[in-house]
């Protein structure tokens, strides 16, 4: 568990150690080799290739990490209040909830910047949105089941309130649940941000970020691989990371069962 959540910190993090000014643009200085001043050279308007990275991360890495706390606390709580009853009002926000479910990610992302324009902030929004109408069914589900089972009637036998058994006793059971789901979703979420901005969604023309920078060299994979090879590679090392670290929660929900 360490080594991935090392890596992801790296990434996220890396841009306090950043040598350059990662939008410094200067022409006579593109597509220069690795040197001491730039570690991994420059793009073709002279910037920082290291910089870039280590700077995108932080876009890219910053967005999935707000995107999934506020989906854990929001998605949680109304799953639970959800799942603990089967009133005429819940059933009829399950029936939206199924529907919703069912929109895709880039439907939420074209909604959104069509009302407010393309930002990091929408980008959040946008990510948040679906994810949590997953959340929600997945712990309203669990909830469900939980209270089938004999420790929650027996809460509900001494008298306890509908609350505190939704919150002492069936939440604690569900926090695994939840976090191997997130941490899996992220990688998806990391996958789906550089997606959308590489197409040049989502996202203002001044945020550096992975997708953009795929977007902007790929025109040169030939020439100077090295300048699309390299957010490639950063991609690809955190989505390990993510589902690297979603496994192992896995394994310990599994033996905790």
């Amino acid at each position: 568990m360490i080594l991935p959540l090392l890596v992801l910190c790296v990434c996220a993090f890396g841009f306090l150690l950043a040598p350059n000014d990662p939008d410094l643009v200067d022409l006579t200085k593109k597509f220069l080799s690795p040197c001491s001043e730039f570690p991994l050279g420059t793009d073709n308007l002279g910037r920082c290739v290291l910089s870039r990275l280590l700077y995108g991360g932080r876009t890219t890495l910053g967005i999935v990490l707000v995107g999934s706390v506020t989906v854990s606390v929001l998605g949680t709580l109304a799953g639970l209040l959800m799942g603990g009853g089967k009133n005429g009002k819940n059933l009829i926000l399950e029936g939206v909830l199924n529907a919703v479910t069912a929109i895709p990610p880039i439907a939420y992302l074209i909604i959104f910047i069509a009302a407010w324009g393309n930002s990091v902030f929408t980008m959040v929004v946008a990510v948040s949105a679906s994810l949590m109408m997953r959340v929600i069914k997945l712990v309203q589900t669990r909830t469900g089941i939980e209270h089938g089972k004999a420790y929650v009637m027996c809460a509900v036998a001494s008298g306890a309130r509908p609350h505190r058994i939704l919150f002492v006793h069936i939440l604690p059971n569900l926090v695994w649940d939840v976090l191997h789901f997130i941490c899996l979703s992220c990688a998806d979420m990391t996958l789906s941000i550089v997606s959308f901005s590489f197409i040049g969604l989502g996202m203002g023309d001044n945020v550096v970020d992975w997708g953009s920078m795929v977007s902007e060299t790929h025109h040169y994979l030939l020439s100077y691989p090295g300048l699309t090879l390299y957010p490639v590679l950063m991609i690809v090392v955190c989505t390990m990371a993510f589902h690297t670290l979603g496994r192992w929660i896995e394994r310990r929900v599994s033996a905790h069962a």
